[in-house]
């Protein structure tokens, strides 16, 4: 032993050797990648969270609650993407969207002003093209039925002598068109 070993340290040292600082650990980059992808790739943020939050654990590096964060992000991301997949093929696959509804109910908006014989013969041309049109065939003999109803409206108005029942099924045509093309009905 070195008699420099036995003798006092120096003042304002310690006693004894100390150890060097622990290097500082910095956030994990997978809690940083995985917060990230949360918000632009949801189900990539959310293996990269998951994995992140296992390696930030007590002792380990920093970050678990960003990881966590992005956890929850992507949940929620890939729930609202989830959501808006539903409601886009639920409207593309719509009744109220086909084209015998959309165009047939122009058709009988712009002749209820003003009924007389160009303005019905009007409506049947564009209730059948709004049929030939629809993707959906009950839409389709909806639409034709109407267009019927109104063939016969016509020829009462040429000649004077309308069936008795004209005007009850009339209504009850409109009433099944409107039935399969409206929100929430007959889809």
């Amino acid at each position: 032993m070195s008699l420099d070993s036995q003798l006092p340290p120096p003042p304002g040292q310690p006693a004894y050797p100390t150890q060097p600082p622990a290097p500082q650990q910095g956030t994990s980059g997978l809690a940083i990648a995985g917060f990230i992808f949360a918000f632009i790739i949801s189900p990539l943020g959310f293996v990269l969270s998951l994995i992140a939050i296992a390696k930030t654990g007590a002792g380990k590096a920093k970050g678990r609650g960003l990881a966590i964060a992005g956890t929850i992000i992507s949940i929620l991301g890939m729930i609202g993407w989830a959501l808006v997949i539903t409601l886009v093929f639920a409207v593309s696959n719509s009744k109220v969207l086909d084209a015998g509804c959309t165009d047939g109910k122009d058709a009988i908006i712009k002749s209820s002003t003003t009924v007389n014989a160009t303005t019905v013969q009007t409506t049947i041309d564009e209730l059948t093209a709004a049929a030939n049109k629809s993707k959906h065939d009950d839409v389709k003999a909806a639409t034709l039925a109407l267009a019927d109803d109104y063939k016969a409206l016509l020829k009462a108005i040429q000649t004077g002598d309308a069936p008795a029942d004209l005007q009850t099924k009339i209504n009850a045509d409109a009433a099944k068109f409107d039935s399969l093309c409206t929100i929430n009905t007959g889809n």
